[in-house]
């Protein structure tokens, strides 16, 4: 009898995580319009802790969702207003200078190619420079007709970000209301294991997701720092996309490092600059993984640094920029959903009839 039950045990956790790898794979197919959605609920997991402080101080919970959005509106104008002329005349300045980027860059081929067929003697002469004037005589044409897709990519992400708002909104005003409605469908013995799901779920992400924030701002703001001291053209901006991409795990600040690097070869004309920004990037980082993560991140997410970089991976693959974003926290929703199930229908026997 016993041995019976271990055996329907079994078939319970397993067909549980068949329907939870089923789930991810609807998920997948509908990535498109289920994304805004997930995005919404990771900025419910930043923001909810300081709602939740606000209604405790005697405030209305909705009244103190919008002091939140009227305050992080009132945020991002200041830093806009502080910060709007240099970041308008770096992208002004980089704009003018496409062309020329544009034709140094086609010159480096050129010369590339030209020591290539001078050193491979099987390679026809003239060919690859051929190739490289053909190639670069249709760029205009390419950019011309990806104009169109470009406005409609525009247009999608203004109404995917009217989305996030909305639903953020609404999810912290609501959520608590949600959820209570959710419990009470649970039957009574899947209860305990269902909250203790949901808590473990709640507290895993919303740390990770809070510390990856405040480490990513922080990690941009040295950048801009340390990359405005060695004098590199675009300092706010490339400091801004390796805060940005720091929320990558081990991945992010190598994509950080690239634009900087282009910008010392284009503009500055130096390999000696390029090394001084990698080496500012790496002070960074050693400052972030001494100091910074550990305070803000800490031990949110307990995986091995080759899990995360295989999730981080398969969720680019699959799902592009977003997936490597979201990898992190959904492989540690999935770590804590298993670990729960196993210990609720195996070890405790919670769900045995």
């Amino acid at each position: 009898m016993i041995q019976n039950l271990k055996v329907l045990n079994w078939v319970k956790l397993i067909v549980i995580y068949l329907i939870i790898l089923f789930a991810l794979f609807i998920f997948y197919l509908a990535q498109d319009l289920l994304t805004p959605f997930l995005i919404a609920s990771i900025l419910v997991y930043l923001l909810n802790p300081l709602v939740d402080k606000l209604e405790g101080s005697g405030i209305r919970r909705g009244v103190a969702v919008s002091l939140i959005f009227i305050g992080i509106i009132f945020v991002l104008f200041i830093i806009i207003v502080i910060f709007y002329d240099s970041i308008i005349n770096e992208i002004n300045t980089f704009k003018d200078k496409v062309p020329l980027y544009f034709n140094k860059i086609k010159s480096s081929l050129e010369e590339s190619a030209t020591i290539l067929e001078k050193n491979i003697s099987f390679l026809p002469k003239g060919n690859l420079k051929k190739l490289i004037n053909e190639k670069s005589s249709e760029l205009p044409q390419i950019i011309e007709k990806s104009i169109p897709s470009l406005i409609t990519k525009f247009i999608e992400v203004i109404t995917g970000t009217l989305i996030v708002l909305f639903t953020t909104f609404f999810m912290l005003k609501d959520g608590r209301t949600f959820r209570k409605e959710i419990i009470k469908l649970v039957p009574n013995k899947y209860f305990e294991t269902f909250l203790c799901l949901l808590y473990e779920i709640n507290k895993q992400i919303g740390n990770y997701i809070r510390g990856q924030i405040i480490d990513c701002v922080i990690v941009g703001i040295l950048s801009i720092i340390g990359l405005s001291l060695i004098g590199l053209k675009y300092a706010i901006i490339i400091g801004i996309v390796s805060g940005i991409t720091n929320i990558i795990p081990y991945l992010g600040p190598i994509m950080g490092m690239i634009p900087g690097i282009f910008i010392c070869i284009i503009e500055h004309h130096s390999m000696l600059m390029a090394i001084n920004v990698v080496v500012v990037l790496i002070i960074v980082q050693l400052i972030d993984n001494v100091v910074i993560s550990p305070l803000a991140v800490g031990k949110s997410v307990d995986l091995h640094p080759l899990a995360v970089i295989i999730s981080v991976t398969v969720g680019g693959a699959l799902m592009g920029v977003w997936g490597m974003l979201l990898a992190v926290p959904l492989f540690c929703a999935l770590k804590v959903t298993f670990e729960i199930l196993y210990r609720g229908i195996i070890e405790y026997g919670s769900w045995e009839n």
